[in-house]
């Protein structure tokens, strides 16, 4: 049985460094600013002036770090602010496929242990079926799990690989012997 993912192995499993960077530039910075502060880190102030680009850069190195040494708490504060502010759509498909309520993607229910595992796990197939990036889809979903402590996804083979490890092609089985040279 596979554990829960914690945020952080979520982040660097499927969304990895560059998808990171680009989310931290999808953030405004009053979300940043909720990263941070979920994460307890805290910017050093310097005594002149600091442009916003600077600051910018500052937090995300503070967050970036953060994943890399295992701050759950801040990891999953930035998926939080990702998939809410970014991603809503995703949320509200997902939501709607299971007919689950809510209001604009957001719900109190704790729909992935309410719901029959195989009616969750249909939607989900759904979702990364259709979502233009799947590794964002599998992210979604395994923060969704560990958020309501479910087990539902728990060895289900379309959530245990990232997307692109799993469409890759297979590796030959055996190395190719070079070419005979000339003259021997």
């Amino acid at each position: 049985m596979l554990p829960a993912m914690k945020p952080t192995d979520i982040c660097k499993s499927f969304l990895g460094a560059e998808r990171i960077d680009a989310i931290l530039e999808e953030l405004s910075s009053p979300q940043i600013k909720a990263v941070l502060k979920e994460g307890d880190i805290k910017l050093k102030s310097t005594a002149g002036y600091v442009s916003q680009q600077k600051r910018r850069e500052q937090s995300a190195a503070k967050i970036r770090s953060g994943i890399e040494t295992g701050n759950q708490p801040l990891a999953a504060e930035l998926l939080q602010q990702w998939l809410l502010n970014h991603r809503r759509s995703m949320l509200i498909a997902y939501l709607d496929r299971l007919e689950v309520k809510h209001r604009q993607g957001e719900t109190d229910e704790s729909f992935l242990i309410a719901r029959p595992a195989e009616k969750v796990r249909e939607a989900a197939a759904w979702l990364l079926e259709h979502e233009p990036s799947r590794r964002e889809a599998q992210a979604y979903l395994h923060y969704i799990a560990h958020q309501q402590r479910a087990n539902v996804f728990e060895d289900w083979e379309p959530l245990r690989t990232p997307a692109s490890e799993a469409s890759a092609p297979p590796p030959d089985p055996e190395p190719q012997a070079p070419p005979p040279q000339a003259g021997s």
